[in-house]
C-alpha cells in the first residue's frame, strides 16, 4: 500500500461560511433529503433480491437452465461493484442532482425493456443495464449526508441512509413472490420497479436540491464564463462535464489506512450475505418452511438493522463528541508556542469511530459462531430468529461505523470513498454467497460458520486493531489534518 494521503479538514477551524452545504439546510429538511437519500439506495439491493422468486418461472419462460438464470444474478453483482465507481466521480464533480437523474434514467429504461424482454441474451444484457444504473445510489446516498451534515452528526445519520440498503434484501423476496405469482407474472415484477422508480425520479427532479455546494458554485462560474465567451463552452464546463474516472475510486485500496478499513468492511458484509445466502436452504431443511415462510425469516434481519440505525448511532456520535470535547480540551490547556498544526493532526478520528465499531465486529463474529453450532442441533425456530436478529445488528453497526470513519477522512470526496467500499463489499459478497452452500454441504453448519467468524475475529479485529494504533502516526507522518471535531 502506498502511503497516499487522505483528504482533510482544517481541524478548530472557524465555522464554515454560509456558502458551505451544511449550514443551507433546517434540521426536518435534512432529516427528508436524508430519507429520500435512503430510499433511492434501496433500488439497488431490491432489484437483487427481489428477482430470486421468479427464477424458476424465467428459466422455464426462456428455456434455459437454472445455472444460465443464475448468471444473470452473476451480472449484476458484476456491474454493481464497478459501475458506483464512475456514478461517484461524476457526483463528485457535477453534483449529486445529475447522477441521481442519469442513474434512475438507465433504471428505469432498463426496467420498462425487462417487462417486454422475451431472450435470454437480452435479459442477461438488460440485467447488466439495470444494474449499471441504479447501483451508483448507495454511493450517492452516503455523499449525500456527508454534504449535509457534520462529524459529530454523522454515525446517526448515515446509519438511516443504510437503512434501505439493509432492509430491502430482507423485505424484496416477500415483495417479488408476492408480484410474480400476480397475473401479471415475472413480468410484473420489473413493471413495479419502473413504476416505483419514475415516482423517485419526478421527485428528484422536482423537489431534492443540490447537496454538494462546490457543485452548485461551479456550474455558476460555468454560465459565467460561458457568457463571457459568447456562447463558447470553457474549461469550467469542460470540467464539470468531463467523462468519469473509475480509478479514482479503484486507487483508494491501495491508501493507507483506507484500503485496510476497506478490507475489514467488505469481509464483514460478506459474512452477512454468507448467513442469509444459506437461510432459505437450512430453513427448509430444519423447519421445513414454505417459501413465503422461509422469506418472513428475514424479516429480523430488518429488525436487526432498524435497532443497529437508531441505537447505535447515537452512542457514535455521543463517543465522537466526547472525544471531541476531551481533546480540544487539551489543546485550549497548550502553551501558546506550540505548534497548531501538529496538534491538529494528533485528533483521533479514527479511535473515536473503532471505540464503537471493533467491539461491535468482535460481536459479529460471536454471533456468527453461535448461529452455525446451534443450527446443527435444530434448536426452535425462536433461537434462530434472536440469533439473525443479533447478527444483523452487530454487522449492521460495524458496517455503518466504518462508512462514517471513511466518509469522516474524505469528506470532500465521499462518493468516491463510498464506490470503492461498494467495490470491495460486493465482490467480497459474491464470492461468499457463492462458496457457502458447497461449505455446508461438504462440512456442516457448524464448520462453516465458524470458518467465516474466524475471519471476522482473527482478520478484522487485528486490522481494526493496527488503523486504532497506527492511522494517527500515519496521518502526523503525511502532515495532513483530518477533519474538525464540533
Amino acid at each position: 500500500m502506498d502511503d497516499h494521503p487522505t483528504e482533510t479538514a482544517a481541524l478548530l477551524q472557524r465555522p464554515s461560511p454560509p456558502s458551505k452545504s451544511n449550514l443551507t439546510f433546517t434540521p426536518s429538511q435534512k432529516r427528508l433529503i436524508i430519507l429520500a437519500a435512503s430510499l433511492a439506495s434501496a433500488f439497488s439491493p431490491l432489484s437483487s433480491n427481489i428477482y430470486y422468486p421468479a427464477l424458476n418461472s424465467l428459466a422455464s419462460d426462456l428455456n434455459v437452465t437454472p445455472s444460465q438464470i443464475n448468471l444473470t444474478i452473476t451480472t449484476y453483482m458484476i456491474c454493481q461493484s464497478l459501475s458506483p465507481t464512475l456514478t461517484a466521480t461524476l457526483s463528485d464533480t457535477s453534483g449529486r442532482r445529475p447522477a441521481y437523474i442519469l442513474c434512475f434514467t438507465l433504471y428505469i429504461v432498463s426496467n420498462i425493456s425487462l417487462a417486454f424482454c422475451k431472450t435470454y441474451p437480452s435479459l442477461l444484457a438488460l440485467r447488466a443495464l439495470q444494474s449499471t444504473g441504479i447501483s451508483g445510489t448507495v454511493a450517492l446516498s452516503a455523499a449525500v449526508a456527508a454534504d449535509i451534515i457534520t462529524p459529530d452528526e454523522r454515525g446517526k445519520y448515515m446509519g438511516f441512509t443504510s437503512l434501505g440498503n439493509i432492509l430491502a434484501p430482507s423485505l424484496g423476496p416477500i415483495l417479488g413472490g408476492a408480484l410474480s405469482e400476480s397475473r401479471f407474472g415475472w413480468r410484473g415484477i420489473f413493471w413495479f420497479l419502473a413504476l416505483s422508480g419514475g415516482v423517485v425520479l419526478l421527485g428528484l427532479v422536482g423537489w431534492f436540491p443540490e447537496t454538494k455546494a462546490d457543485a452548485t458554485r461551479q456550474r455558476a462560474e460555468a454560465i459565467a464564463e460561458e457568457e463571457q465567451e459568447g456562447g463558447a463552452g470553457g474549461k469550467k464546463w469542460r470540467h464539470i462535464l468531463a467523462f468519469p474516472n473509475p480509478f479514482n475510486s479503484l486507487r483508494m485500496l491501495f491508501h493507507l489506512p483506507t484500503g485496510l478499513i476497506l478490507l475489514s468492511n467488505g469481509l464483514v458484509f460478506a459474512s452477512y450475505y454468507a448467513v442469509t445466502a444459506g437461510i432459505p436452504t437450512q430453513s427448509k431443511r430444519i423447519y421445513g418452511l414454505s417459501d413465503m415462510g422461509i422469506g418472513l425469516v428475514f424479516l429480523p434481519a430488518g429488525l436487526g438493522s432498524l435497532l443497529s440505525a437508531v441505537f447505535n448511532g447515537v452512542v457514535v456520535d455521543w463517543n465522537y463528541r466526547r472525544k471531541a470535547n476531551q481533546f480540544l480540551q487539551r489543546v485550549t490547556n497548550m502553551s501558546d508556542n506550540s505548534d497548531t498544526d501538529t496538534n491538529r493532526q494528533e485528533f483521533p478520528t479514527e479511535r473515536a469511530r473503532l471505540q464503537i465499531g471493533a467491539p461491535m465486529t468482535f460481536l459479529c463474529s460471536l454471533a456468527i459462531l453461535a448461529y452455525g453450532f446451534t443450527l446443527d442441533l435444530h434448536p426452535p425456530l425462536f433461537v434462530s430468529l434472536i440469533l439473525i436478529i443479533l447478527i444483523s445488528f452487530s454487522v449492521t453497526a460495524s458496517y455503518n461505523v466504518m462508512n462514517v470513519l471513511l466518509v469522516d477522512l474524505y469528506y470532500s470526496t465521499p462518493a468516491t470513498v463510498m464506490a470503492a467500499n461498494n467495490f470491495v463489499r460486493c465482490f467480497l459478497g459474491a464470492a461468499s454467497t457463492a462458496l457457502v452452500a458447497p461449505m455446508i454441504e461438504r462440512f456442516n453448519n457448524g464448520k462453516t460458520y465458524a470458518f467465516v467468524s474466524g475471519i471476522i475475529g482473527g482478520i478484522c479485529c487485528p486490522i481494526l486493531g493496527i488503523v486504532y494504533s497506527n492511522a494517527v502516526k500515519w496521518r502526523s507522518c503525511r502532515g495532513t489534518i483530518i477533519s474538525e471535531p464540533r
